[in-house]
């Protein structure tokens, strides 16, 4: 599969690393010469934490189920080469060749380099490069063997060539002003610079990509390393097949090199039922190596901060929440399940549809009461309210229901739509969220979904009149806003500076005191300030005629001036 292709160095992957930007590439690439950006999207990686990330579980198992011959092999020479016993491993690789000229080629230089034969790994080097021309890694590898050496000129060559592919490969620059040092040359930090003087300084070049050896591939035989072993390994695909990737096991829908491909299509049940049971959609990858939903992961870090398969911490991983999709994973199901792919879309669009409904199964925060146009800053801990955020965002709607709590209902059967405006994620995975009231709603039916409240609502408007009902209410309204105003007055300054703070000042009679389905603004801004009973404030909320909230706000008045 070219796929599983390492997009650094071209060749098979081996020990697939997933970057917090999403993309895949070899243990060795990213352990050694990966640049600081992503070779495919640029994005800025930090070379710590891309060198402590662990190995993506489940490409290594879709990597051993593609070729498991030459994954043991490699596996075993690997551990022959950390242990220093080069010998052994150079047998192995040369008994392995005929499983991938490439990647084993690769193996065979450096147990060569750990035995001291220069000229043996030049040799494969030379080949490697032949089949890789734009493996940067490769070429640098040949100017050190070259300055083991000791041939400086050819050295530089290959150096030069390095930086031509990729002009933020700092090793290579580094040995250019190493060699270039030594002969008396000061060289520069800009990389066109660099590559002039290395240029005038070779007064003799040499073909940069000529073989040193005799092991050149010939014309049949330059190929991809892995392509009869590709060949043998394409996935045959049954429409009726139902598709399961496993979040914890060994992928089931590769070929293994025993069975048919159509029956392994139906082997092996998931076992990460406590996370999804489905086809991955978005699937991202933690720093310990294992892949989720993007949706089950946040939903699994809300209630812990561990991996649910290995249970190692992720806190960094919360606080950062990079939640990048692997784009591998994502290009492996595109390749072979686009129809089951395409279903689990249609799923997902079909989820964030009825979320964005707006009067069936809205969310419903149950807390305190909430008014039309007035702030109402929330701090969200619990991991229901977590879900229920994100959801708001996610589908962009942006608003839910806030309502008092009730005995015997759950919450009241008034309340009213909050929109958000800000929201502060912390590194703990609690939220600030910064919101304001709008419209007003009855509940008509009570329901729940993953934890939290929902209801099906209906919107509630003042009812407008006109004529001398017009006039009657326009001197009622003057009156009891003057009548506001004189409280707001006598409060003492200290209350009406944290007044201020907390609420802001009192706003303006508005002209027209219709023109907002809710009333005027500032009803609702005095509703706030004054400690009724929640009660009491839900009963404003649920009057549609702005002549009895003006009423029920006069009697309030008459108090608060009494006491």
């Amino acid at each position: 599969m070219d796929l599983l292709e390492c997009p650094h160095c071209l060749f098979p992957m081996c020990e697939p690393v997933t970057v917090s930007c999403g993309h895949t590439f070899c243990r060795r690439c990213v352990g050694g010469y990966l640049p600081s950006k992503c070779p495919l999207c640029k994005e800025r990686l930090k070379q710590k934490e891309a060198r402590s990330t662990k190995n993506n579980v489940l490409l290594i198992r879709v990597i051993e189920k593609c070729w498991p011959d030459e994954t043991r092999v490699k596996c075993q020479i690997q551990e022959k080469l950390k242990a220093n016993e080069f010998t052994e491993a150079l047998r192995m690789a040369n008994e392995g060749l005929h499983l991938g000229k490439g990647t084993l080629k690769l193996f065979r230089t450096e147990a060569n380099l750990g035995l001291l034969r220069f000229a043996d790994a030049l040799t494969d080097l030379d080949y490697l490069c032949c089949l890789q021309p734009n493996w940067t890694e490769g070429f640098f590898r040949k100017g050190n063997v070259l300055l083991e050496m000791g041939q400086q000129k050819e050295a530089l060559i290959q150096f030069h060539r390095c930086l031509k592919l990729q002009a933020d490969f700092v090793p290579a620059k580094s040995q250019i002003k190493k060699v270039l040092q030594v002969e008396g040359v000061a060289v520069p930090e800009e990389v066109p610079c660099i590559l002039q003087l290395v240029s005038e300084f070779l007064t003799d070049p040499c073909p940069i990509t000529s073989l040193s050896g005799s092991q050149a591939p010939t014309q049949g035989e330059a190929k991809h390393p892995n392509a009869d072993m590709r060949e043998a390994h394409k996935v045959k695909h049954d429409a009726g097949t139902e598709c399961c990737l496993s979040l914890c096991q060994a992928v089931s829908f590769l070929p293994a090199a025993e069975e048919d491909e159509e029956m392994m299509m139906r082997k092996d049940e998931c076992q990460g039922r406590d996370l999804s049971s489905a086809l991955f959609y978005e699937p991202v990858t933690t720093p310990c190596g294992h892949t989720f939903c993007k949706n089950c992961i946040e939903r699994s870090l809300d209630h812990n901060v561990r991996c649910p398969l290995c249970k190692q911490p992720l806190q960094e991983y919360l606080k950062n929440r990079k939640y990048n999709p692997t784009t591998l994973l994502q290009d492996i199901m595109e390749q072979l399940f686009p129809s089951q792919l395409a279903e689990r879309k249609q799923v997902h669009d079909a989820e964030m549809a009825e979320l964005s409904n707006l009067t069936k199964d809205i969310p419903i925060f149950v807390c305190t009461v909430a008014f039309p146009g007035v702030p109402c800053p929330l701090h969200i801990f619990e991991p229901r309210y977590r879900l229920m955020m994100r959801r708001c965002m996610e589908t962009g709607t942006k608003k839910f229901g806030m309502c008092s709590y009730e005995h015997g209902k759950g919450f009241a059967d008034y309340g009213c739509m909050l929109e958000i405006l800000d929201m502060e994620r912390l590194p703990d995975g609690r939220s600030y969220v910064e919101t304001v009231g709008g419209s007003r709603f009855r509940v008509l039916k009570r329901g729940q979904r993953d934890g939290y409240h929902t209801a099906d609502i209906e919107y509630l408007e003042d009812v407008k009149v006109d004529g001398s009902e017009l006039e009657l209410l326009q001197r009622l309204h003057d009156s009891v806003y003057q009548q506001a105003q004189d409280w707001y007055q006598r409060v003492g300054s200290r209350s009406r500076e944290h007044i201020n703070r907390q609420h802001g000042s009192m706003p303006d009679k508005e002209a027209d005191i219709q023109a907002s389905a809710n009333g005027p603004a500032w009803c609702w801004w005095l509703l706030s300030v004054l400690q009724l009973d929640p009660a009491y404030q839900t009963t404003f909320l649920s009057l549609t005629s702005l002549k009895d909230r003006l009423g029920h706000l006069r009697l309030v008045l008459e108090y608060f001036s009494q006491s």
